[in-house]
């Protein structure tokens, strides 16, 4: 009894050592059981819709102290929200990596509350008050697995999380914007949903003629939208175009954004499926370019507390567009630049290692609207 005990034990020891090497050689079997949620997609079971005529269905609101007003330590930014002539409407990225349900309560508590607001809003939104009053909804996110299957529940998560955005923005347009330029912006799934937003309820609408231009950052997002006088910007002060860029070094693997990244385009979500990518080198603002490390105002580290924000770094890192993506070189061993890099992708820092000069062409492409429009 006790010789088959242990073989039953050495058996399992041995269906756990192999199971979890498979696990770890093949990353879709490690989302798979890590992060997709345990059952399929039901509208009905979907947490509750978010009212955006209620302050708390917002992340960040120009009329209240939050997270997006911060500005870097040991710098001249200056949070200018209360006399901005413009306006942005931000999008920020998947914080919920839940598998209880394919999408979380727009105000999900623990981590995913905690990342949006210590993280999201202190290191991408606030990029943009020193141009813009600042306004980011709240929304019902889908998880993070939406990104990584292509099925049909993939695609209601984000639907469902985009019928959201679409609201907020319809509350932000008709209530909170007063007929005033604005700025569309996101990150990541934010990006993607601005993506859809600029498609869907933008381009070719009298808003077009307030769109400053559409920073959606960290997307598969394609040089050709198909959309007439919709492209990438060419300059530092191109306006009512689209800016975007995805971080990765030289040896990073490509084709989960440039092959399997997921869009939004011709009135569905598909995989980019080697569509050329807008690249726009957030160093100079040129589509396609390429720019040295001198050229870099300030990279925010992921350091310090949630009471002091971090003193920019210059010359972090240089960058150049190729073949749609942003080849960037910060040191490996960068302090605040490491965590959540995997396989060379620098995702989670698209805003952080060029936060200073995000600001400082925001200023610049203001201006040039301004200017144009009188």
């Amino acid at each position: 009894m006790l010789r088959k005990s242990l073989w039953a034990l050495l058996g399992f020891a041995a269906l756990v050592m192999v199971g979890g090497g498979i696990l770890y050689f093949n990353k879709p079997a490690q989302y798979y059981v890590l992060l997709k949620p345990w059952s399929d997609f039901d509208a009905a079971k979907s947490p509750p819709s978010p009212d955006y005529s209620l302050e708390e269905a917002w992340a960040a609101l120009p009329e209240r102290d939050d997270k997006a007003d911060v500005v870097p330590a040991s710098s001249e930014a200056v949070d200018n929200q209360a006399s901005a002539e413009v306006d942005v409407f931000f999008l920020h990225p998947t914080t919920y990596y839940g598998k209880a349900g394919w999408n979380a309560r727009f105000d999900e508590p623990g981590f995913p509350v905690d990342r949006l607001e210590n993280g999201v809003l202190r290191f991408q939104a606030s990029a943009f008050n020193g141009c813009c009053r600042v306004f980011a909804p709240r929304y019902r996110q889908a998880t993070v697995y939406a990104f990584l299957g292509k099925g049909e529940n993939e695609h209601a998560a984000l639907d469902l999380a985009y019928q959201d955005v679409a609201r907020a923005f319809e509350n932000f347009i008709a209530e909170r914007n007063d007929d005033r330029p604005f700025v569309l912006a996101g990150h990541s799934q934010g990006a993607l949903h601005g993506s859809r937003l600029l498609q869907e309820k933008i381009a070719g609408t009298p808003l077009a003629e307030r769109m400053i231009a559409a920073y959606l950052i960290g997307s598969a997002l394609p040089a050709d939208l198909g959309l007439s006088g919709v492209v990438p910007c060419a300059s530092p002060t191109d306006t009512g175009c689209t800016i975007n860029w995805n971080s990765v070094n030289d040896a990073a693997p490509r084709a989960g954004w440039t092959k399997e990244g997921t869009t939004w385009i011709g009135g569905e979500y598909r995989m980019i499926q080697d569509a050329p990518l807008a690249c726009i080198n957030p160093l100079n603002w040129i589509a396609g370019g390429v720019a040295e490390a001198p050229e870099n105002l300030g990279s925010l580290p992921f350091v310090g507390s949630e009471d002091k924000f971090p003193a920019p770094r210059p010359a972090l890192t240089g960058a150049r567009c190729e073949e749609g993506m942003l080849i960037v070189s910060p040191p490996e061993d960068a302090e605040g630049f490491t965590y959540g890099v995997r396989s060379g992708d620098y995702h989670i820092y698209d805003y952080n290692l060029f936060y200073m000069n995000i600001r400082a062409n925001l200023e610049e492409r203001v201006a040039a609207y301004l200017q144009k429009r009188g």
